[in-house]
């Protein structure tokens, strides 16, 4: 993540797949917290399919919403 995009990379056996929003294009960010992990969602307001990332600490979590939002504030 920087202040100008989210970014998810899933790394494979050869190479990598990276999806990213642009953080203006950040509608939602949403929490989904079980027993012991938490999955986040970053939805997009630009019709993309939103970034989903599972097996996170909540805390950790936590910080990946408060990122984003302070992003955002820091480009109004």
């Amino acid at each position: 993540m920087s202040p100008l995009r989210v970014s998810r990379v899933r790394r494979r056996l050869f190479g990598s797949d990276e999806e990213s929003i642009s953080i203006p294009q950040v509608a939602s960010v949403k929490i989904s917290t079980g027993m012991v992990w938490s999955e986040i969602r970053i939805e997009s307001s630009g019709g993309t399919d939103p970034i989903t990332s599972h097996g996170h600490r909540k805390g950790d979590a936590l910080r990946i919403r408060d990122l984003v939002e302070s992003y955002q504030a820091g480009r109004r």
